[in-house]
């Protein structure tokens, strides 16, 4: 046989090994597909259970909710810090609709209306996870990093809809941040009891007063 064939058919054959090796180094890792879908599935339960009102769920209701076992929870949740955090990055991601939206007016003080409203509804996404993070926050510098986070987001959507005047005087723009901030929600609707529109007026009776002081 011609030395040359031999060589060629070795060189295919060789080729077709490559090949289907190539494929096979590219197929996906089953074990590590199965770990990512139980990560995901642990992820939406503790969302959900953090939004029905538990900042702390159990491993025993997260396995549960998930439908996953409770080893699989207890491996993932050696990892509670990154868990935390990835469930913030999914948080803001839902409000973030919300903080980038244009605002209708910047007539002060009517733009206080608006600015009222649209932090009620980010407050009321937000609020269960602050309540999940202030569990955590003093354990880990990364989730306490979270908290600063929501403040620094909670200030500037305030500063967008204040005019120049109101943010260069200090005292003013502190007490309305104050007034409107997440904790001050937190308290109306979770310890005083109040409804969302409610919650509302108060703050927005509270923050118009502001305004007229200012002049």
């Amino acid at each position: 046989m011609d030395m040359q064939v031999v060589s060629q058919s070795r060189d295919e054959a060789q080729t077709q090994v490559d090949g289907r090796g190539g494929a096979d180094a590219r197929k996906p890792d089953g074990r590590r597909e199965r770990s990512a879908a139980s990560r995901r599935r642990i992820l939406s339960a503790m969302v959900d259970l953090i939004e029905s009102g538990q900042p702390a769920p159990t491993a025993e209701t997260v396995a549960a909710r998930a439908g996953v076992s409770l080893r699989t929870v207890f491996r993932h949740f050696e990892e509670m810090e990154n868990l935390h955090l990835e469930i913030a990055a999914l948080v803001f991601e839902r409000v973030r609709h919300i903080l980038e939206r244009p605002f209708e007016t910047r007539e002060w003080p009517q733009s206080l209306v608006e600015s009222v409203a649209r932090r009620a509804e980010f407050f009321e996404i937000m609020v269960p996870f602050k309540t999940a993070i202030d569990v955590h926050r003093h354990r880990s510098r990364a989730i306490s990093a979270q908290h600063r986070r929501i403040t620094v987001m909670s200030r500037d959507l305030l500063a967008a809809a204040l005019p120049a005047q109101v943010l260069a005087d200090r005292q003013t723009f502190e007490l309305l941040a104050l007034l409107l901030s997440l904790e001050s929600w937190q308290r109306l609707r979770e310890q005083q009891g109040m409804s969302v529109a409610e919650a509302q007026e108060a703050i927005l009776k509270g923050a118009f007063a502001i305004a007229d002081l200012h002049g």
